[in-house]
């Protein structure tokens, strides 16, 4: 057992102060109707590619540095699809 180390990953969730989502220009707005504020990116239309909102990756930067955290200076994205049964796309 001694040639294996243990490796733990943590997959934490912050709502952070931006203006528009993470990954598209849509405005984000609170206690409103469902799928008012939505386009292609949101939807994970073929074709639509994500971009990293720049203001939440520099928020997410300062929170790690301000809780002491180690920041990598490489980022890889990785899209995943995931099907859920109550909400099909047509």
């Amino acid at each position: 057992m001694s040639n294996y180390c243990p490796v733990i990953g943590l997959e934490i969730h912050c709502q952070l102060a931006t203006k528009t989502k993470m990954f598209c220009g849509c405005e984000i707005e609170v206690n409103t109707s469902p799928n008012k504020h939505v386009c292609p990116v949101c939807l994970g239309m073929p074709g639509a590619m994500p971009v990293p909102n720049k203001k939440a990756v520099e928020y997410a930067i300062r929170l790690g540095l301000a809780l002491n955290c180690e920041i990598d200076l490489n980022a890889m994205w990785t899209r995943k699809n995931y099907f859920y049964p109550d909400l099909p796309k047509v």
